[in-house]
């Protein structure tokens, strides 16, 4: 099957991780895919996987405007020549170009809904939501249905999947050691930590990770905080942590290209977010690495986590509640070790890539029957 990956960059983040491991496990199935883009940090990744891209001007947010109109010209231009059976639009604005090429050149296509989003008006006009499309965890499968109307039998609920044995498997001595020579982490002391894109305003709520350690000194006082990911609230962050007297013990490491390494160095994993998350990729390869982690009820989190079976909840916007909550497995041995070996095992069971592609190829084979009928 020719299947086109399309998705408006390939810059650090979740949905660009997304297009990437699912078009590999894809093309060790025997098809053959094409990712379409503008260009971004990841594209080298591209070419090393053995996968084709097609670059198109397509870094913008405004799905009508005349970078879309571009691209969509010269897509179309490439796909008559180099026909594709199936389309499939992971940003806004791909889902808004797939759905014009889909009409005009009928091609059937799929959209990944990757989050939950505002119902602005472009969305509630135009939902471009594809002739089948993929909600990545419940509240996503909720929230087409109930907020886009999105008809029940044109949603399929398919978990996002890593592959657990590459998180399982522990860096090698020497690459922790160098990372924490790099970074200036001492060898000794207690160490939490949050990874993720330092942007999207109060979202993610890495602050809150920075009021927690501050409670924490108390008690802890050879906490330190390791925050892994860059991004335009950085220099807020910062601010914060020097305001708070945390200088000297937080951690700013920037983007990580194996984060199996500072996941080694974290004696807790802190998922913080305040927004209804869609899915919590980082937070699932923290539990595939066997991390104990502190997470915020927030959205899929309530699907991903059970509380002290599989890792700690607490209420999100909480900075005391997630303070007592670090603490409590920081100074509790067995059930960290507890929760980080049952949240091991289930990610293996529930969010592994294999089921992940496996299930997205079938939903390929029934757009495409369907379209041939």
């Amino acid at each position: 099957m020719r299947i086109l990956q399309l998705t408006s960059h390939l810059d650090v983040g979740g949905i660009t991780r997304y297009v990437l491991s699912l078009s590999e496990q894809l093309s060790a199935r025997g098809h053959r895919v094409i990712i379409a883009s503008d260009d971004g940090q990841l594209e080298h990744q591209v070419r090393a996987l053995g996968l084709t891209h097609w670059r198109l001007p397509l870094h913008t947010s405004a799905e009508f405007s005349l970078p879309v109109f571009r691209a969509g010209r010269q897509l179309m231009a490439r796909l008559r020549m180099e026909p594709v059976e199936v389309i499939h639009a992971h940003t806004r604005v791909a889902q808004v170009l797939a759905s014009a090429l889909s009409h005009r050149l009928h091609i059937p296509y799929v959209t990944t809904w990757h989050g939950i989003y505002k119902r602005r008006l472009g969305r509630r006009l135009w939902p471009c939501t594809g002739d089948r499309t993929i909600a990545i965890s419940e509240p996503v499968h909720q929230h087409l249905l109930q907020d886009f109307q999105v008809p029940e039998a044109r949603v399929r609920l398919i978990y996002n999947g890593i592959d657990t044995m590459h998180y399982a498997a522990p860096p090698s001595p020497e690459a922790i050691q160098a990372y924490r020579e790099r970074h200036q982490i001492p060898s000794r002391g207690r160490l939490v930590g949050g990874i993720g894109r330092l942007a999207s305003g109060r979202v993610k709520g890495f602050d809150l990770i920075l009021v927690a350690a501050k409670v924490l000194q108390e008690v802890v006082p050879d906490l330190h905080v390791l925050l892994v990911g860059d991004g335009p609230r950085r220099p807020f962050l910062e601010e914060i942590a020097a305001r708070l007297g945390l200088r000297d013990c937080v951690h700013f490491v920037g983007a990580a290209n194996d984060i199996r390494v500072p996941l080694a160095l974290m004696d807790v994993f802190v998922f913080p977010s305040r927004w209804p998350e869609g899915f919590g990729l980082t937070l699932i390869e923290a539990m595939a690495a066997g991390k104990p982690v502190v997470a915020t009820r927030s959205g899929a989190v309530s699907e991903i986590v059970q509380h002290d079976v599989t890792g700690w909840l607490t209420p999100s916007d909480d900075p005391a509640a997630l303070a007592q909550a670090i603490q409590h497995l920081l100074t509790d041995q067995a059930t960290a070790k507890r929760l980080g070996h049952a949240a091991q095992t289930h990610v293996r069971e529930v969010f592994t890539l294999d089921r992940m592609a496996e299930q997205v190829e079938a939903l390929y084979r029934e757009v495409v029957a369907a379209g041939s009928r």
